[in-house]
């Protein structure tokens, strides 16, 4: 199956799905049209990150602030997002 973009709303159907037992995790694969394997892959991702959306408004920042400073190290971005914008952890 080639890539494609699963949509946020997908995922977020697909996870609530699971974890209120509505449906079986063949059900639900076969109404979302992805494999078991993505299916346990947005879980993950889900159970480390939880709902995670970058808004428009968070990238724009996210891309002035390393304009701004080519140098440093991504922990140092995280930093500053923390302190100064947005947490995303």
């Amino acid at each position: 199956m080639p890539y494609c973009k699963i949509s946020h709303d997908l995922k977020l159907a697909t996870v609530n799905l699971f974890e209120h037992n509505l449906l079986t995790i063949g059900q639900i694969v076969d109404c979302v049209g992805f494999t078991e394997h993505t299916f346990w892959h947005i879980m993950k991702l889900w159970r480390e990150m939880g709902d995670v959306i970058l808004h428009f408004e968070d990238v724009s920042y996210l891309l002035r602030l390393i304009n701004h400073r080519p140098d440093w190290f991504l922990d140092e971005v995280l930093g500053m997002l923390e302190s100064n914008h947005c947490p995303l952890t």
